[in-house]
């Protein structure tokens, strides 16, 4: 028996009957066998352990990760020396490692799944332990988060309690934009005017609801191009529309049906490009029905909503932040992070539904935009799904 892989079997044999003294002769002679592989360093690491010499079980750690980075259980027992040194960051730094790849990996023998939900637990103490810690120092540095929203944002995704939200428009970007997941109302001195309407714009969509004419599928199947019903909404009438503007054009049902919508809308800084834009329409979401995260087309602009009929249990999430509509209240937000929305009442929500152009945007980049996406549609008629 002179072979590496028989001195490793012979040596996890040796381990297995307690015998650590014969087990640390056999991985000796494995490690030093052509041939010799993680497994055979990492047997002598555990023989050393179970005889008290820590220094020469760090040594066989250390070899067993450079053959074999991704070996699970010296990963674990790495951090693990970590934890009785009390480094509770380079022990993180393993456990999270393992934990990783064992996520990943298939058929992993029970042992292994035990000690990494051991190791769970542990990495779950010690981000509690942490953040305690920093929390401490900083509030002693005079940190205090009502101050200082956005630094508390930052701070939020440090500890994990939130994730990073990127802008993901589905077809044209506009670099160096801020990453904003909700706007603020208060910062548009057009939305108390448009606010001060609810009252006969939700008075006109319910005599559109009550008619039922000119509702349509929000999302609706088209013969030109490709259909692929990724939402699961799609000719699905739970997410229906009515439509004020499209591509551009006001709609001539709606002029009749709702003069004040249209007289208010035409006041306000709608995003403007030909044959495309503005959008505007009645968003109806029926009860039980939810619109699953996704991206919209462009952040050049802004989705506006103005609750109309906003039942309990209706919100709706862009990137880290939920909220629930509130009849009257306009809600301004950027649709290229990923966003998703809800009605979980036995009752309809509506919302005035239209874009703008994104303020920090001047009038000559709005112009570019525009011209941009009009030659697109003189090439090949291009359009795609705009307010979702």
């Amino acid at each position: 028996m002179n072979d590496a892989a028989s001195l490793t079997g012979a040596g996890f044999d040796a381990l297995r009957r307690g015998d650590f003294g014969v087990a640390q002769d056999f991985f000796r002679r494995a490690t030093s066998t052509a041939g010799a592989g993680a497994d055979a360093w990492f047997g002598l690491s555990l023989a050393h352990r179970q005889l008290g010499a820590a220094e020469p079980e760090r040594v066989a750690l250390d070899r067993t990760l450079e053959l074999d980075p991704r070996h699970i259980p010296a990963l674990i027992r790495k951090g693990d020396i970590h934890t009785a040194r009390n480094d509770a960051r380079a022990a993180t730094s393993f456990y999270r490692a393992a934990i990783t790849l064992g996520s990943a990996a298939r058929g992993l023998p029970p042992e292994w799944r035990a000690e990494i939900d051991r190791v769970k637990r542990l990495v779950d103490q010690n981000a509690r332990l942490f953040e305690q810690h920093l929390l401490n120092d900083l509030t002693r540095g005079g940190f205090k988060e009502a101050n200082t929203p956005r630094f508390a944002r930052a701070l939020d995704l440090l500890l994990g309690r939130r994730q990073i939200y990127q802008q993901q428009p589905q077809y044209f970007y506009f670099p160096e934009l801020p990453q904003i997941e909700f706007y603020e109302r208060s910062a548009f001195a057009w939305a108390p005017g448009l606010e001060q309407h609810t009252d006969a714009i939700r008075a006109e969509l319910m005599a559109v609801v009550k008619s039922g004419e000119g509702l349509v599928p929000y999302m609706q199947s088209d013969a030109d191009r490709p259909n692929f019903n990724n939402r699961g909404l799609l000719d699905d009438p739970s997410w229906s529309a009515f439509h004020l503007i499209k591509n551009g054009t006001e709609v001539e049902r709606a002029v009749s049906l709702c003069p004040v919508t249209l007289q208010a809308l035409r006041k306000l800084p709608l995003c403007r490009i030909n044959g495309r834009t503005p959008t505007a329409l009645f968003s109806l979401l029926r009860p039980g029905a939810h619109i699953p995260p996704h991206h919209g087309f462009m952040n050049a602009r802004l989705i506006c909503h103005l609750p109309l009929i906003v039942p309990p249990n209706c919100a709706m999430r862009v990137g880290n932040e939920t909220r629930p509509w509130r009849e009257g209240e306009l809600v301004i937000f950027d649709d290229t992070m990923e966003h998703e929305a809800w009605n979980r009442s036995p009752e309809l929500r509506a919302v005035l539904l239209f874009d703008i152009w994104r303020p920090e945007i001047s009038d000559a980049e709005r112009a570019l935009v525009a011209a941009t996406l009009e030659s697109i549609d003189r090439f090949g008629g291009q359009r795609s799904e705009w307010t979702q």
